[in-house]
């Protein structure tokens, strides 16, 4: 999506048309749905086919099946990954979605923030870009593993 600015040269506030709200609303539903028990395949239905997302630590993005193959191998190793929709907020074609995750480390309970920011095109994203703190996370899993 395009900056908009305003005659002062300030970025504006696009809000969504009543379509993109409607999808934005399917959407964010359905994320928070496929999110509380999640499958790799059950993800298909967030993303359009030719969807280009980057989540971390990935250093490109992947198509759909792309981003399936990563969440597989995420839940084979977090089987008991679940994510939470904290908060939400559409403009234009764009929602940002803050988020809390919930996983099981050799015995510990750990959890972490981020955020997704996704185009939708309908009733599917066509773009992502997702957002954590990689490191702190990190860290959380090695001090997990060494103290479990």
């Amino acid at each position: 999506m395009t900056n908009h600015f305003d005659e002062n040269g300030r970025i504006k506030y696009v809000a969504p048309t009543e379509s993109q709200l409607a999808d934005a609303v399917h959407v964010v539903n359905l994320f928070a749905e496929k999110w509380a028990n999640p499958d790799a395949e059950g993800l298909r239905d967030l993303m359009h086919a030719d969807t280009k997302n980057l989540i971390p630590p990935m250093t490109s993005p992947a198509d759909r099946d792309g981003v399936i193959d990563h969440f597989r191998q995420v839940l084979q190793g977090l089987p008991d990954l679940t994510i939470e929709v904290v908060r939400w907020a559409p403009t234009g074609d764009t929602v940002m979605i803050e988020w809390r995750a919930h996983a099981t480390v050799a015995g510990h309970s750990l959890s972490w923030m981020g955020v997704d920011r996704f185009g939708i095109r309908g009733d599917r994203m066509y773009e992502a870009q997702v957002y954590w703190d990689t490191r702190r996370v990190a860290e959380q899993f090695v001090e997990a593993a060494q103290s479990g």
